[in-house]
């Protein structure tokens, strides 16, 4: 029985967020390794669970390493990324021989002295294992591709959508390509084009412009027998390297040649349809006037700044503000504040009082806000994600958003939770009491992710251009290592 190495370290790492992210992120996130990680991604709604499914199917055995996965934050401390590392190298060598190895990366993990730390772990993978051993990874489609990366890699596997809802998908396909290499003799080659495109999370939406005609060309490309797989990545504008940017990787049967004029053509499309990257979305006042006017809700205000999804803290108090002063009522607002959770506790529920909320982690995302409100509910902040969810990689099915209260202020509620948690799922709310679908107005830290589960209930989204970590408008972020010139940042751009 063919023996296959399995594992993976997953960060999307944002640049302009001073903290740092520690080994505790990891921990108390995802961190599996040995016989638990079978145990716990086995069945789970992320590209391991796709890739121990393949794996079965193949009659393959698989050969546990390590897998950490932290939410998205600054960048990772030295001693936390080696230590990582050095945990899935040191179980990989000892699994020696393995026919395989499959990888769950991100592909926007920076670390202290480390911009492109995929590269250096398929590096470092490959020493261990040598040239003949097939190494085949899944990458998150906001992930920043390195030479590097391809050149330690036989094939690089991208989620196509986002939301990502495709993860279990993307594990399967790898787990396939792995086994075609493998009982097929498959020989792959690859080719790697990066326009000069930097995307902020705004406009990596995969169902509009500049990805969405990318993709469909690619499902043309794809009816090509020669063709192994296409992998369209937005990239991580928040990531501060010489490689950030959108990228397009093509492998074929063995056929270069083919893979790069593919490669180049898919790029091409993208760069046709750069002006959408432009989009950033309606002022604070305009879009809260618009949830205010509309008939029926609820209105999706989509806070793009503060991105919990791309490392933002998710105490962002510039649309809160908005509400309040503009006296909205059904509106539903959910800010990480562990300080402002612990007073609430110890009110206990029924308590009114009145303390300051938000805008507590950093400069970047408004001042905190004095508010007066009752304590409806307290609860742990667990979870089960109830549908497919973007943030599964992180996940799985269980989530801890740490305690949790709810503060009515007049017509408006505000969840307060311990840990900043993305609204990835109905549940969220739902486990706190309030039906999402009976609010006129509810706010979500996200400008994509959070459609797979809001969209089918929303009456109207409206993407709002607030300050943060994560903006849309690219100019407003101090880049110091990024290629340029690149566009939307540099208007005047010719390419190719």
């Amino acid at each position: 029985m063919r023996r296959v190495a399995i594992g993976g370290i997953l960060h999307e790492t944002n640049a302009f967020d001073s903290r740092q992210t520690t080994l505790e992120a990891f921990l108390h996130q995802s961190f599996f390794a040995g016989h638990s990680l079978l145990d716990r991604l086995c069945g789970s709604p992320t590209p391991v669970g796709g890739m121990l499914q393949g794996l079965d199917k193949a009659g393959y055995r698989a050969v546990p390493l390590v897998y950490a996965a932290a939410m998205p934050s600054g960048l990772v401390a030295k001693d936390t990324y080696r230590g990582l590392l050095t945990k899935l190298l040191n179980r990989l060598r000892r699994a020696m021989p393995v026919d395989g190895v499959l990888l769950a990366l991100h592909g926007a993990m920076v670390a202290e002295g480390e911009d492109d730390c995929e590269g250096d772990l398929l590096e470092r993978v490959r020493a261990v294992v040598g040239p003949d051993c097939p190494v085949v990874c899944t990458l998150d489609m906001h992930g920043n591709v390195s030479s590097r990366m391809v050149d330690m890699a036989d094939v690089l596997v991208a989620y196509n959508t986002n939301p990502h809802l495709d993860t279990i998908e993307r594990g399967l396909e790898a787990a396939d390509v792995l086994r075609r290499i493998l009982d097929d003799g498959l020989q792959t080659a690859s080719a790697l084009v990066r326009p000069p495109l930097i995307l902020s999370a705004l406009a990596t939406w995969t169902e509009q412009p500049p990805l969405h005609p990318v993709h469909q060309h690619a499902q043309e490309i794809r009816q090509d027998p020669h063709v192994v797989n296409v992998s369209i990545l937005g990239g991580f504008a928040y990531a501060d390297t010489a490689f950030t940017g959108m990228s397009v990787l093509v492998s074929t049967d063995g056929d270069p040649e083919l893979a790069q004029r593919l490669a180049q053509q898919l790029a091409e499309t993208a760069w046709n349809h750069r002006d959408a990257a432009t989009f950033v979305g309606l002022s604070v006042s305009e879009a809260v006037r618009k949830a205010l006017d509309a008939l029926e809700g609820p209105v999706i205000l989509a806070d793009v700044g503060d991105n919990i999804g791309g490392g933002s803290p998710g105490d962002g108090t510039v649309l809160l503000r908005a509400l309040v002063e503009a006296g909205a009522r059904d509106a539903v607002v959910v800010l990480a504040d562990p300080q402002a959770v612990d007073q609430a506790v110890k009110a206990g529920v029924g308590a009114t009082r009145t303390m300051l909320v938000g805008g507590k982690s950093d400069t970047w995302h408004g001042e905190p806000i004095k508010v007066r409100g009752t304590i409806e509910r307290l609860t742990d902040g667990h979870y089960a994600i109830e549908g497919a969810s973007h943030f599964a990689a992180f996940y799985g099915r269980e989530v801890d958003m740490g305690r949790c209260a709810v503060l009515r202020c007049n017509g408006l509620r505000i969840l307060l939770t311990e840990r900043k948690t993305p609204p990835g799922d109905l549940a969220q709310l739902l486990s706190q009491g309030i039906a999402p679908g009976d609010q006129r107005i509810i706010v979500v830290k996200s400008p994509v992710a959070f459609r797979g589960a809001y969209a089918p209930i929303a009456a109207d989204i409206v993407v709002v251009d607030t300050p943060g970590l994560c903006t849309a408008d690219l100019r407003r972020l101090e880049y110091t290592k990024v290629k340029r010139p690149a566009f939307p940042i540099d208007r005047d751009v010719e390419w190719p």
